[in-house]
């Protein structure tokens, strides 16, 4: 075991100074070119594939050491030292240039904003949790939710009702179905799976959403870097049916659940729930010292969230579009308007509020119910917060990471991959792969904003130059890039979304992208073979939702087994 541990030790040191050499190889040709720092584009062409290298040490380190803060700290300081030797700093610049991406990271105003939210949600959660509430409401629900089949087909339910804000869901659904699934002998793995599954995916194609405004606007500007004069949003919901990708994940989550059936580290995981008794009683184990609550201090903190948080993106959002001169206010009630002035609201603020909104509801409760004094529940809150403090980290290191790709022109690279030399049915297949790869390391709305302003362009050359493609090309080129942007932040261990999920869950963060990348691979090259490719040649959308239903019904049938508690 020791010599194992030690080979591994010896092959990742191999590895880092391999890279750190190379990186240091090709920053230095960039300097000999006199190419400017701002000039992305020169960068990313310059350095080719060694701009993916602190996105493919991060990965590396992670899935060797299982220690995501080690691996985002890595690829961090590797990025830093790139983007230091760019910018003429010298080798020693490079821990300068890290400590400000850092303090350039966290002084965001958005960025500061999530950390706020998650410290928020912590601290209502750990309110609610001590109350009891969770418990209670466990208690009276697994009276109906008396099977895994129905654990795993609510907490899709839920996770397609919080349908407005990705991270809204990663953060309510989780805690909420945590007691269920525990209860019922089911993985904390699964349930971070479904959480992630419903989170980025349902968003990204609702017609209602905080995620709305960014598509449209990147649609936009794809537009616009090609003199097309279209509806962007109008693109925007034709391309909903080819995103393939996010509509396969609910299919194939929906099909597991009525089959029964895991397979692969999610099967493993499971059938450990199943028969271990010390694995899945973390809600007990947790809660052993909480006295008999009230599933109230759960249900109307949540519900005040719920409520609050779209009355309020209506109200802001409709004040903000009209501010800025989107909307005049006399526009007839309609999807598009709905989604207009959601995409309008800011939304972390928003659910920051409605989340102080529900802790004070919580404490209220519990203090009127006698379930604890006005001073515990500031300690419970605080505890929550100190909880979550370690998903705040990981989250300015993979922003500060993301932001040191973005400046070396990674994105850029791979992107422009597939501008050169390709036939035009190969293009959609490439977007997408391109930007599943991309978003794998920068998340969603980093990838979203190069590569769609660059390939809508693209596609638009392509269709003028081939008459006889079908009128579906443009919105499966857009639909391939959201798709594509959204695989990555789904199921990679260093993006946002993937982190919030498993905290949200209880889950640990490597366990989780473990369990849940074979699932994601399977429904991305279902999407690509039944999906992307037919519609390429104008095979009807609804065709290939009925393969992909075929495709995962046999997948899980031959490759799937029930996991099941030994007798």
């Amino acid at each position: 075991m020791k010599d194992q541990k030690n080979l591994k030790d010896i092959i990742s040191y191999i590895v880092i100074i391999l890279m750190v050499m190379i990186a240091i190889i090709k920053c230095l040709e960039v300097n000999k070119l006199n190419i400017d720092p701002k000039d992305i584009l020169s960068i990313g062409a310059t350095l080719k594939v060694a701009s993916l290298l602190p996105t493919a040490l991060a990965i590396f380190l992670a899935f060797m050491y299982k220690n995501v803060i080690l691996s985002l700290a890595s690829g961090m300081l590797l990025g830093g030292l790139m983007v230091a030797l760019i910018n003429g700093n010298g080798f020693l610049g490079f821990f300068t240039t890290s400590l400000t991406g850092i303090l350039d990271t966290v002084s965001d105003v958005d960025n500061a904003g999530i950390i706020l939210l998650c410290l928020a949600v912590g601290g209502m959660i750990e309110i609610i949790r001590s109350s009891g509430g969770f418990i209670e409401l466990a208690k009276k629900f697994t009276n109906k939710i008396n099977t895994p089949r129905k654990a795993n087909l609510i907490g899709q339910l839920l996770g397609i009702i919080v349908f407005f804000d990705d991270y809204a869901n990663a953060l309510i659904v989780g805690p909420v179905m945590q007691p269920i699934f525990d209860k019922l002998k089911l993985s904390r793995e699964k349930l971070a799976y479904i959480v992630d599954s419903t989170a980025a995916p349902v968003t990204g194609i609702a017609l209602i959403s905080s995620w709305v405004a960014v598509e449209v606007g990147v649609i936009e500007e794809g537009l616009a870097n090609a003199n097309a004069n279209m509806s962007a949003y109008n693109l925007f919901l034709q391309s909903i049916p080819f995103c393939f990708y996010c509509i396969f994940c609910l299919l194939f989550i929906f099909i597991s659940s009525l089959t029964k059936k895991e397979f692969g580290p999610m099967y493993e995981a499971e059938y450990k729930a199943r028969n271990s008794l010390d694995d899945n009683n973390k809600t007990n184990k947790n809660n052993e010292n909480i006295q008999k609550g009230s599933m109230w201090v759960a249900i109307l903190p949540l519900l005040a969230l719920f409520i609050y948080s779209l009355v309020q993106f209506i109200v802001v959002g409709k004040a903000n579009a009209i501010e800025n001169g989107i909307i005049t206010g006399n526009e007839t009630f309609s999807i598009k308007y709905l989604s207009t002035i959601f995409g309008q609201a800011d939304t972390i603020y928003i659910v920051f509020e409605a989340t102080i909104l529900g802790s004070i509801i919580a404490i209220i409760l519990g203090v009127i119910k006698k379930l604890f004094t006005l001073k515990q529940a500031i300690g419970h809150f605080t505890k929550g917060c100190s909880q979550l403090l370690e998903t705040c980290l990981i989250l300015v290191l993979a922003w500060t990471m993301s932001s040191f790709v973005s400046n070396i022109g990674a994105i850029e690279y791979s992107v422009n991959i597939i501008s050169s030399n390709v036939a035009w049915y190969l293009i959609p297949l490439l977007i997408f792969v391109v930007c599943c790869l991309v978003s794998f390391a920068v998340g969603s709305y980093g990838c979203m904003f190069i590569a769609l302003p660059m390939a809508i362009p693209i596609a638009i050359r392509i269709i003028e130059l081939n008459p006889n493609i079908t009128n579906n090309y443009l919105p499966l080129i857009i639909a391939c890039g959201l798709a594509g942007s959204i695989f990555g932040d789904h199921c990679s261990p260093i993006t946002d979304c993937t982190i919030l999920s498993s905290e949200g869950s209880g889950c640990d963060n490597f366990k989780h992208v473990k369990t849940q990348l074979p699932y994601a691979l399977v429904t991305a090259i279902v999407s690509i073979v039944v999906g992307i490719i037919p519609t390429t040649f104008g095979l009807p959308v609804y065709l290939s939702f009925i393969l992909g239903i075929l495709t995962f019904y046999i997948i899980l049938k031959i490759f799937g087994k029930e996991p099941k508690e030994n007798n």
